[in-house]
């Protein structure tokens, strides 16, 4: 009987496709959180096993139902559900086993055959746009988060959604297995369509599906992102339902890769900074880029469709050849391989300094991260010898084209229309200084808590904010934006600082008054790169020169030089930041020569549970400044205490 087309199938395999997104994104957070927090027995090398889930359909020699891709479907629904309610090792517990059981199912999906082949190729593809194009709204709606994670019950109503597509779908499914493959179909060339299946899904979750992030790649606006991204998905799906798509030659559609692939590699490159190796080139300015030098990033988004024709064209392929699951199961396995060795480059060009032999090879490699997700993607289109999936019939058009135009077009009219101007302080006579390392908005206890950090800066209503450990639009970090969360939820403007792909710590400025003449500079840093933020505020006609930085472990003497030489002959100096050096050390010591201490010049009692002799989070202020208070905010909303000042204008 021929696989007809459903609605129901589509709107199964999108929610499954975008939990997949929601769910490896807070899977490998949460990997990278418990190496952030030293954990004594690291569970993420347990976990990291969830990947390679694929090899348990090797037990299952005559296949599987389509109920049984139903069963594992509906279990992603739980888990997804599950995990945003689960503590730190529960989460990733459940966010693993998500992942694990997509990796399954894609497989058992793949390898169920039904003489109409090209309806689940179709189906697949139109899915995974329609997750894309949701994935993009929800994170715009959450000023760079996902939604859904800010506000869980969301992720209830998905996981609801999904449960019961699922029921009704397995009413409606015969419950003999479908067809399976032959063991003659080759490995080999079944496991390079796999990598290329994973590929695609790697290089839309590398940026597609939150792009926000890559306005703090490039440090463009967020704007013409979205919409330029949301414009060239909106005109995929229009030329997928008339039937343009399928008229695209195998050259054409190679080419089409290759310019993609070359531009996002470029796209990074450009935005990276070279980085001397003598000490006497720093402190060293961020170059500032053209807008020419945009270029391959724009072009990088308008062909970023690429992906998606990619992976239709290579589940297609894959019906055609009729694999067997075993072969299947192997196949993504070792895709799945690829997969991690992409998310864990991605966190090295981070965390190069704290990963012996193999982590100094990435540092200031992310281009070439991005090149390797690309090429896994685009290489196996080689491989296709099918012809590409035709035109969506009536049916699926109905649905298809409706959903994504309708979240594409609500995340580009939201990232344009949610714009407001903050409203300075009307009482001007003082002027609230906080200092913030926010430990990428986890707890002190490794919770992800946005919303807990976001209540405590509420309350104390600062004017100007100073965060560290804030970069978390990347792979690591789930690819959120914690710093556009806080500073959309709390109505001040904000200056990101050094941009991500430098492989840098991550630090913003928020303010409630417009921030002027923004610029950021790095240090000299033998190992994690380090930088700092430079800025002036006008507060009732007086000028403020305001500093953001996060020093290097231990706070390397040669790094706070840097930053004094750059504050030399300034005025009205704020500098604030998780300095990394204590009060008995010699940096301490050489700042106090040009500058004072806020908190020691308030003589403010120390907060209960403060310890004095570890204290590296400070605010620094010309003297002759007026500082009225300053209190350490000793609080379990993060690994580090606040440090807010109150200083008369």
């Amino acid at each position: 009987m021929t696989n007809q087309i459903k609605p129901s199938r589509t709107i199964l395999y999108s929610l499954v496709f975008l939990l997949f997104f929601q769910l490896v994104a807070d899977f490998v957070e949460t990997i990278y959180t418990f190496g952030l927090l030293e954990t004594d027995i690291p569970p993420e090398i347990a976990s990291i096993v969830l990947f390679f889930s694929p090899l348990i359909l090797l037990f299952f020699r005559r296949g599987l139902s389509q109920r049984s891709g139903l069963i594992l479907a509906g279990g992603v629904a739980v888990m997804r559900a599950l995990e945003v309610f689960l503590d730190k090792g529960g989460k990733m517990l459940a966010s693993g086993v998500g992942v694990g059981l997509v990796l399954v199912l894609l497989p058992v999906w793949l390898a169920q055959h039904a003489e109409d082949e090209d309806p689940p190729a179709l189906e697949m593809g139109c899915g995974l746009a329609g997750a894309v194009a949701f994935s993009i709204l929800f994170r715009v709606l959450g000023a760079g988060s996902d939604i859904s994670l800010l506000y869980p019950g969301l992720s209830w109503v998905l996981a609801g959604i999904l449960l019961f597509v699922v029921v009704r779908l397995y009413r409606e499914t015969n419950p003999e297995p479908l067809p399976q493959g032959s063991e003659k179909s080759s490995f080999g060339s079944t496991a390079v369509l796999c990598v290329g299946i994973l590929g695609t899904l790697a290089v839309l979750y590398f940026a597609f599906t939150s792009p926000l992030v890559l306005a703090r790649w490039s440090g463009l606006d967020e704007r013409p992102i979205v919409i330029l991204l949301a414009a060239a998905l909106g005109l995929y799906a229009v030329a997928l339902v008339s039937g343009w798509l399928a008229r695209l030659s195998k050259p054409a559609v190679l080419f089409w890769n290759a310019l993609f692939v070359l531009a996002g590699a470029a796209a990074i490159w450009v935005n990276q900074v070279r980085f001397p190796g003598e000490s006497g080139s720093y402190p060293l300015d961020q170059p500032e880029i053209s807008l020419f030098q945009h270029i391959p990033l724009f072009a990088m988004i308008l062909l970023s469709p690429a992906a998606l024709i990619d992976f239709a064209l290579l589940v297609r392929e894959v019906k055609a050849r009729r694999p067997a699951l075993r072969s299947l199961a192997g196949g993504f396995a070792l895709a799945a391989l690829f997969l991690l060795i992409v998310v864990l480059g991605q966190a090295f060009t981070t965390v190069y300094d704290y990963i012996p032999v193999v982590g100094p090879w990435f540092r200031d490699c992310f281009w070439l991260v991005f090149l390797l997700a690309g090429l896994g993607m685009a290489l196996p289109v080689l491989a296709v010898r099918a012809a590409p999936p035709a035109a969506p019939r009536p049916v699926l058009r109905a649905v298809f084209l409706p959903l994504v135009c309708a979240a594409l077009l609500g995340a580009a009219v939201w990232v344009v229309a949610n714009r407001s101007a903050p409203r300075a302080p009307a009482d001007q006579a003082a002027l609230r200084v906080m200092t913030y390392n926010i430990q990428q908005g986890y707890s002190g206890d490794g919770t992800r808590n946005y919303t807990g950090q976001l209540a405590l800066i509420r309350e104390l209503q600062p004017d100007i904010v100073g965060l560290q450990e804030s970069d978390t639009a990347r792979f690591s970090g789930g690819n959120a934006d914690v710093v556009r969360t806080l500073a959309e939820g709390l109505d001040m403007y904000s200056y990101y600082g050094p941009r991500t792909v430098t492989g840098t710590f991550g630090i913003a400025l928020l303010s409630r008054y417009p921030i002027e003449n923004a610029r950021t500079f790095y240090m000299y840093s033998t190992g994690e790169q380090t930088a700092a933020i430079l800025a002036q505020i006008h507060v009732g006609g007086k000028s403020y020169t305001l500093l953001v930085t996060h020093l290097g472990n231990g706070g390397p003497m040669i790094q706070q030089q840097n930053v004094l030489e750059r504050l030399e002959g300034m005025r009205n100096v704020i500098a604030m930041g998780d300095f990394n050096f204590d009060l008995a050390s010699e940096q301490y010591a050489l700042t106090l020569q040009t500058l004072d201490d806020a908190w020691v010049k308030a003589g403010s009692p120390p907060a209960p549970g403060l310890n004095l002799d570890n204290l590296i989070d400070h605010v620094f202020v010309s003297p002759g400044t007026d500082v009225r208070s300053a209190q350490y905010i000793v609080s379990p909303a993060s690994d580090h205490p606040g440090l807010f000042v109150e200083i008369g204008n």
